[in-house]
């Protein structure tokens, strides 16, 4: 079983990358997060993105096909379908998999998985390096509270996360099934009892993070991570072999603290597209038409990434800072090894 990695940085295994961008100050992004619709079936209280609205778009099957080919022919190495919305109520969802992977790119999903019906996951799981479900609660009734659904799609959810390991496991799929759950208040004391289902039923992982609110959420459900250090524990010693537990105690960790960096320079490795086809910076920018670098309905990826436009909006960007930003940004420790590397430390030539 491949050990999951969550923390840290995945750029130290990109050098070339990194060495263009240390020499240019600019490169095309290693990795691209794709909302491909903005229609959801949830409405969970921990929602970053409560305030979008979910009016229903979803990207056009032939802008969608060519920016993958055009990502991939430009070094994107991998996408993940996940955004605004839940992908797989996207009917274009399993042909844009498919596209992605025969392009030579990683495919990633995250999902809430109760539309992961043993049809799609036939066609998708082949695809994809791993799958991510959204679980955030180990009852049907406190699922129902935490993802605002009914409590029938906790079973469901339970039911295609167990047919997708056993599909994989029969086929001899490469892709993990992993599952993620984030601490708040309302979920919290079902964590112990998803993990034990999780592993009872086949799952390949479980990712446990701390909420962070997004600066534009409704919802602010701040919570004390010291009552959780019970679990972490708890949650470790049932890890075994075949299941892996992560409890993310250094993001915990980081939340309140200093970043030890002025700027946000981990952009350049990292695209995020909306289900109306624009490339944005990441998810502060939805909806904001001055940090929108362009849109695929009007340029290709490749023209929007090396466009004046682009260029404008990161200069807006660095000149802004990071003191707005969200703490628990998955660029944070890239903006970190980035930082080392403009600033080295007095020891870094030692080996």
């Amino acid at each position: 079983m491949i050990k999951i990695e969550t923390e840290g940085t995945k750029l130290i295994f990109h050098p070339e990358r990194v060495a263009e961008w240390k020499k240019t100050g600019d490169c095309f992004p290693i990795y691209a997060e794709i909302g491909l619709t903005n229609r959801c079936n949830h409405r969970c209280i921990f929602c970053a993105l409560d305030f979008i609205e979910h009016k229903g778009a979803d990207i056009n099957k032939k802008v969608m096909l060519s920016a993958l080919e055009d990502m991939a022919s430009h070094g994107v190495k991998s996408v993940m379908f996940a955004g605004e919305g839940e992908p797989l109520l996207h009917k274009d969802i399993s042909e844009f998999a498919e596209a992605a992977k025969k392009s030579g790119m990683d495919v990633y999903m995250t999902t809430n998985g109760v539309f992961f019906s043993e049809e799609k996951a036939e066609k998708i799981l082949p695809q994809l390096t791993w799958i991510r479900f959204s679980v955030d609660a180990g009852t049907p009734e406190n699922y129902a509270l935490v993802h605002q659904t009914k409590p029938e799609d906790f079973e469901k959810v339970m039911r295609n996360i167990q047919e997708a390991a056993e599909l994989r496991n029969k086929n001899n799929y490469p892709a993990t099934v992993g599952v993620q759950a984030l601490i708040t208040k309302q979920s919290l004391g079902g964590i112990l009892t998803l993990a034990q289902k999780l592993k009872e039923i086949g799952a390949d992982n479980l990712q446990v993070k701390p909420y962070s609110r997004h600066p534009l959420s409704r919802n602010d459900l701040k919570f004390d991570y010291s009552r959780a250090k019970n679990i972490k524990d708890q949650l470790e010693s049932m890890s075994s072999e075949k299941f892996q537990i992560k409890y993310r105690a250094e993001t915990i960790e980081f939340l309140g603290k200093a970043r030890g960096y002025s700027q946000c320079r981990g952009l350049s490795f990292f695209a995020l597209i909306d289900a109306r086809g624009n490339v944005i910076p990441c998810n502060l920018f939805y909806g904001n038409p001055e940090f929108t670098y362009g849109n695929l309905y009007e340029k290709s990826f490749s023209e929007i990434w090396k466009s004046e436009k682009r260029k404008e909006v990161t200069g807006k960007l660095k000149e802004m800072g990071v003191e707005k930003c969200r703490e628990a940004c998955r660029l944070h420790p890239t903006n970190q090894y980035l930082e080392r590397l403009i600033n080295p430390h007095p020891h870094d030539n030692s080996v």
